[in-house]
């Protein structure tokens, strides 16, 4: 009869941690990075950036998913493929800025943050961006500069 319980039991408790097995195998392969890691920091007239402004990455790859990236109160930014995936796919990207809007919490209307009022991305640096950069294997640190244009709005 042991063995018989032993069998029954066995089988039972394996069903029971292969879907634990699963998720750590999912979860521990989530944050791996995916392709070329990419920082570095965005400038503004010789000055860092302030935390907020968008880093877009478009690979010019057909079907290679863009990068985003925030920088911090330091201008630094970090792109990722989404909230936990860090990276670019590597090749010739184009790059983007943009100052974007962001909810309130008080109000729950967009507004963009003080410290990024009176900041205007230039052209070549939105839009129709002109920028492109090259991401290669391994970790890339590229930095932006913005001139003091588009800084004051000219």
């Amino acid at each position: 009869m042991p063995l018989a319980m032993s069998f029954k039991s066995g089988p039972t408790i394996l069903i029971r941690f292969v879907p634990v097995i699963f998720l750590v195998a999912v979860a521990t392969g989530c944050g791996k990075p995916v392709g070329a890691a990419v920082s570095g920091v965005v400038t503004i007239d010789g000055r860092p950036a302030p935390a907020g402004i968008r880093v877009d990455f478009e690979p010019q790859v057909a079907n290679a998913s863009s990068s985003t990236g925030y920088t911090d109160a330091e201008g630094r930014y970090t792109m990722m493929f989404n909230a936990v995936v860090a990276g670019v796919m590597p090749g010739e990207s184009v790059v983007r800025l943009s100052v974007a809007p962001v909810i309130d919490s008080r109000t729950g209307k967009p507004e963009i943050p003080e410290a990024l009022k009176g900041i205007l991305v230039p052209d070549s640096l939105g839009q129709n961006m002109t920028l492109r950069k090259t991401v290669k294997p391994g970790k890339n640190s590229i930095d932006i500069a913005i001139g003091a244009d588009a800084a004051s709005g000219k």
